[in-house]
């Protein structure tokens, strides 16, 4: 068991970190009322058009196009990306005005910080004492640099935050909450996902995984790590994921090609090479969480049962003071 001094210390860099990332979050705020870019509007308009063109124009939901009828989105939506699952569980925003359900998603995705980090702490508690609070800032924080695999849109929030990119740190919840992207959303479904799994609860823990697949590319990096955490109930975490996943997806194969539109426009196209920083967060999130798992588990394995050993050891020998004490000891033979 970890110190008291040492869980203490793992308890306040998680809280540190996360009133820092919330802090972010009121630093981009102001933004999300402005557009993106000169002739787009912010990530969340392609949630919100993709949701609106599921119940008014289906076969246009993946397209990058205004088309007539479409729900007014200045300057312009962007494109709606994820697998149609999203579309099932986005459905409530679409009852509020396209600003007002931008801000509620926004809100909603700060608000699940601390039960973030309440999930980080139950993973890294009982790891490497060196290694848990670094994990914990990576989760909560990310401020590793993320690779330029991608042109950065250009306004005033990127303008400043794209100049300490490289070699700087990039503070990618903030650019997340900026542009209302969906990925810090991802990130803590996720890292849900493997906190069920650790607690041995696998069919919650396969309902997160398929509520944080809406980007495929973060969820199968991911998948090995929670196969490990659900290894004790292996068998029900797939099957359930299996069914999870079907559900939420395979009807759309059966209403207006939907399904066989986003495997043909986006596994093959080229939209899967495309990486922004706030991609990154469920990314570094699982390298993290996987680098703890493998070095960070064993020092602290041998040191617990080391100290199980002293423990054991040290209440054997008060056992029997305490039995001398009180005239209970057996008398030899």
């Amino acid at each position: 068991m970890l110190s008291k001094n040492k869980k203490t210390t793992i308890i306040l860099v998680i809280i540190l970190a996360a009133a820092m990332n919330i802090i972010g979050f009121c630093v981009a705020y102001p933004e999300t009322f402005k557009p993106e870019s000169g002739n787009l509007a912010r990530d969340f308009s392609a949630y919100y058009i993709g949701e609106w063109r599921l119940l008014h124009n289906p076969t246009k939901i993946f397209s990058g196009w205004t088309w007539p009828g479409d729900y007014q989105i200045l300057p312009k939506a962007q494109t709606f990306k994820y697998t149609p699952s999203f579309l099932v569980f986005f459905a409530p925003f679409l009852t509020l005005k396209y600003q007002d359900s931008m801000l509620a998603f926004n809100f909603l995705q700060v608000a699940l910080i601390p039960v973030l980090a309440y999930f980080v702490y139950n993973l890294v508690k009982d790891k490497n004492v060196a290694l848990a609070p670094v994990v914990a800032v990576i989760l909560l924080l990310q401020p590793l640099p993320t690779p330029p695999l991608s042109q950065f849109i250009n306004d005033p929030l990127h303008y400043q935050l794209i100049i300490l990119n490289l070699p700087s740190l990039v503070p990618t919840y903030i650019i997340g909450y900026g542009v209302v992207n969906a990925h810090v959303l991802q990130t803590i479904l996720l890292v849900a996902a493997m906190y069920f799994g650790f607690g041995k609860k696998p069919l919650i823990s396969a309902f997160m995984f398929c509520l944080g697949m809406f980007d495929p590319r973060m969820a199968l990096f991911g998948l090995p790590l929670l196969l490990w955490y659900n290894r004790y109930n292996l068998r029900k975490f797939i099957l359930s994921s299996v069914l999870f996943v079907a559900v939420t997806n395979v009807p759309f194969f059966f209403y207006q090609n939907i399904g066989l539109t986003f495997l043909r426009t986006e596994v093959s196209g080229s939209i899967i090479s495309q990486m922004y920083p706030y991609d990154w967060l469920p990314l570094y999130a699982v390298t993290a969480l996987m680098v703890l798992e493998i070095v960070g588990s064993q020092p602290y394995k041998k040191a617990s049962l080391k100290d199980e050993k002293q423990y054991g050891a040290e209440d054997g020998i008060r056992t029997h003071a305490d039995q001398k004490v009180h005239g209970l000891s057996r008398p030899a033979r």
